[in-house]
């Protein structure tokens, strides 16, 4: 029974480390998206237009779920300053 509940325990951190590389990775990837984008368009543009955010580029659902909360966060603080 001990024996049981460990391994179940074992596969449960397992499947949490995973999903936390996941995210990580994800997030890399935007991060990386987000900056070549804003390279090319500081080149075309100028340093004015290049504002892309990684979080444009996100897809882990995780992370969107993230993106929305900041952007309600964002906001109230903007309510309060105002």
């Amino acid at each position: 029974m001990m024996v049981r509940i460990n391994t179940i325990k074992r596969e449960v951190i397992m499947k949490i480390k995973e999903r936390i590389k996941t995210i990580i990775d994800d997030y890399s990837t935007a991060n990386e998206e987000a900056r070549e984008r804003n390279k090319i368009k500081s080149f075309f543009k100028g340093p004015s237009e290049a504002a892309e955010s990684p979080w444009t580029y996100v897809k882990d659902p995780i992370l969107l779920k993230v993106k929305g909360h900041l952007a309600t966060i964002k906001s109230l603080c903007n309510r309060i300053r105002s």
